[in-house]
Formats: structure tokens, sequence, C-alpha cells
């Protein structure tokens, strides 16, 4: 399925093109920006290049697969940060995740975002819930999932890897039910 441009009240939401690699090598060389991430600082163009290469060829959301979003700022056309769309194999369950410049977090865009894409999400695909996994320790995406109606799940104990270094990882769910009541 062709990706959708999404609109909220301060962002576009669009797929990613590659004059966005520039942006997403610093946004993703950022220490701070990559402690709970899947990724090690730094990232280099080149990777970049090949992760937005990768989005182009997929065209848009498809089962198995995550699909990166641009975050744009509306106002100036700057990019803030991108928020990630995975629909698991069986096409059930849908699964977000966001990343933002360090300047531009506390302002509300992974929420804006998120609900854009739960939105879409849960209607276009028929999906029966939306999933998430931090790293506990990350406190900010956890209030953004907790604004979202998601709820904490579980933590499983040393079980995800960055790198050389293990961690937990926190769960977070949200079903389609709970998500059309709350925006009832």
């Amino acid at each position: 399925m062709p990706a959708p441009t999404l609109r909220t009240a301060r962002l576009t939401i669009r797929p990613m093109r590659l004059d966005d690699a520039a942006d997403l090598a610093e946004r993703r060389s950022d220490p701070e920006t990559a402690a709970f991430q899947a990724w090690t600082p730094p990232y280099p163009l080149d990777r970049a290049v090949a992760l937005i290469d990768d989005m182009i060829t997929l065209g848009g959301p498809a089962t198995g697969e995550w699909f990166q979003f641009a975050l744009e700022r509306d106002a100036d056309g700057v990019v803030v940060g991108d928020v990630a769309l995975r629909l698991d194999p069986d096409g059930h369950n849908g699964e977000v995740g966001f990343t933002l410049h360090r300047w531009a977090r506390g302002q509300g865009y992974a929420t804006e975002a998120s609900v854009a894409v739960i939105d879409y999400g849960f209607p276009e695909w028929n999906l029966h819930r939306f999933e998430a996994t931090i790293d506990p320790r990350n406190a900010a995406s956890a209030a953004v999932l907790t604004r979202l109606g998601f709820r904490h799940e579980g933590t499983a104990i040393e079980s995800y890897w960055l790198g050389d270094v293990v961690t937990d990882s926190a769960s977070f769910g949200l079903l389609r039910r709970e998500w059309e009541a709350r925006r009832a």
C-alpha cells in the first residue's frame, strides 16, 4: 500500500526522502537521542541513505516491516524527527515508535504524530492493537505512551541488547476498542 501523508495541527507526517538523510544521520548520531535506541552513534550518512532507500523501495507500510515517516513542522518546513509504524507479519497488530531531535522534545510532537499514525493504522489496516517497546529508563517515551492511552503490560528483564550491553524491555499495549472509546 502506498505511503500516506498524514497531517496534524502542526505537522506533515510524510514518507522520508533522500534529502532527509543528513538530518536523519545527525539525529541518530546524537548520543542522548541514541541512548535508548537500537543503534549506536555515530550514525553515518551512508547508513541513513540506505535506510531511506529501503523505505522508498518498500513504498509504504507493509506487513512484517517497519516504515519510517519524517515529521515536518508546518510553520517552517523543518524536520523535527520521525515516527515509525511496524505491522506484524499477520497484519493484526501495529507497533509505533518515535525519535525526535533533542531540541524538538517536550513540545508534544511525539504525541501528535503518534496519534495520527494510530488513527491511520487502526482503520486502514484493520488492526486489533498497537504495541510499543521501550527501555524502561526512557521516562519521556513512557509518558508519551501513557498520554496516548497505552498501558504498561510488563517488563522483560535483560532481554534487549544495545550493542554489547543488555537492558530491560518494557512493553506497552493499546487495544482498538480502547482507542475508539478515548477518541469518542
